[in-house]
């Protein structure tokens, strides 16, 4: 763990003090936060420790469905208690191990975003092609990815029959701010959500972008997007009760590896001051 996450660790129990006195001066029934974690592939060896966390977590916030997550994003149920809906990124096959043995024993409905293009391959080694020139692209490939392969529609269809949802993270998962081309702008948000509804007969409203990073986004994109899908997600930390913008979305990325004190203190708002600044220039885009 690096020095930075260190010393936000040490700022778990002092947060959790002071939004504790914070939430006394609230009226009953009011002042709840909503914050999303977003999760990627987990490996075989990772689940025990990806139990132990959504346990932990589950002792002071409450895991909500996403249709419930919705209906307090956009007023239509107060945000009573603290919290979280649960988000996995890109469509690997750990994400249905991760509900059927874990999840659904819960009782926790999540929300899974899904590149259709990715969802499509079917051979192996094109998957691991796909995962080193599209998820880290420049990048060295994580190691003892054997175990890394797509869910098939056949387990998307699983994901939903038993009370998840899917949601699109685009087509491709190009960096949409590369993407000049206008109609292939719309290729990337629009068309692979509008497969994966056929190929699973359900609604996609839920998109979340690729990458996460504002770096990544732009303003043509978000409008593009906005024409589509009601739920917008980003990935830039932040507590969704303070801004309640469902298409701008805030979730706390989650690493497997993190400590219990490192996950508290993302949760509790540790670091939701390095996003800021560059949700007020994402939000610009959608407020003019």
């Amino acid at each position: 763990m690096s020095i930075g996450h260190d010393l936000l660790s040490f700022t778990y129990k002092p947060l959790v003090a002071l939004n504790i006195v914070s939430r006394s001066f609230k009226p009953k029934g009011e002042g709840g936060r909503l914050r999303v974690l977003l999760f990627h592939d987990l490996a075989p060896n990772q689940y025990d420790l990806f139990r132990e966390k959504i346990e932990w977590l589950s002792r002071r916030w409450k895991f909500v469905s996403p249709e419930q997550f919705g209906d307090m994003l956009t007023g239509g149920k107060p945000i009573e208690v603290d919290s979280l809906l649960l988000t996995f990124d890109d469509g690997f096959c750990s994400d249905r191990v991760v509900a059927e043995k874990i999840l659904n024993p819960m009782g926790i409905k999540a929300l899974f975003f899904v590149i259709s293009e990715f969802s499509k391959l079917e051979d192996k080694d094109e998957q691991m092609k796909f995962i080193s020139n599209n998820l880290y692209p420049g990048e060295r490939v994580p190691e003892n990815v054997t175990h890394m392969k797509n869910m098939s529609i056949a387990d998307l269809k699983y994901l939903v029959e038993t009370g998840h949802t899917i949601g699109s993270h685009t087509t491709s998962h190009l960096s949409l701010s590369s993407v000049a081309d206008g109609e292939a702008l719309v290729n990337e948000i629009v068309s692979g959500a509008d497969w994966l509804e056929d190929q699973l007969d359900a609604k996609i409203v839920h998109f979340a972008y690729s990458f996460g990073n504002l770096a990544s986004f732009s303003r043509e994109a978000l409008n593009i997007a906005r024409t589509r899908f009601p739920y917008i997600f980003t990935g830039m930390r932040g507590d969704n009760s303070k801004s309640k913008l469902p298409w701008a979305i805030r979730r706390d990325t989650i690493a497997v590896s993190d400590t219990l004190s490192l996950v508290g203190a993302f949760v509790e708002g540790a670091a939701d001051f390095r996003y800021k600044k560059n949700l007020r220039v994402y939000e610009s885009w959608g407020t003019v």
